[in-house]
């Protein structure tokens, strides 16, 4: 994996060194060469649930399924893919990637 800067093994792990925001889940959401990642889910109106649900694939699944994740908090899953349709979830919330790779365009 290509890297812009050095990050020493203690320092890295469990860090988000590369972020960004998710604008559509119409096709989908996963980062180039399947990079695993996490995602803030930050809520636009005022909610009294404490989580969510998403349909994604951890690194490890074969196939996507439905995964709680809390509101205002790094969720702790490695994930692999948002899987596509979920363009709902981005009406009511704000949704970011965070990851601890560099992150190059393909």
């Amino acid at each position: 994996m290509p890297k812009k800067g050095y990050i020493s093994e203690a320092m890295g792990a469990g860090r988000i060194v590369a972020h960004g925001k998710i604008t559509s889940l119409t096709n989908g959401f996963s980062l180039p060469k399947g990079v695993p990642f996490s995602i803030y889910i930050s809520p636009k109106y005022n909610v009294s649930s404490l989580d969510t649900v998403v349909v994604l694939r951890c690194f490890q699944d074969d196939e996507a399924s439905d995964a709680p994740v809390a509101y205002n908090d790094w969720s702790p899953l490695a994930i692999a893919e948002i899987a596509a349709g979920q363009d709902s979830l981005l009406e009511t919330n704000d949704i970011y990637w965070g990851c601890g790779s560099n992150i190059e365009a393909e």
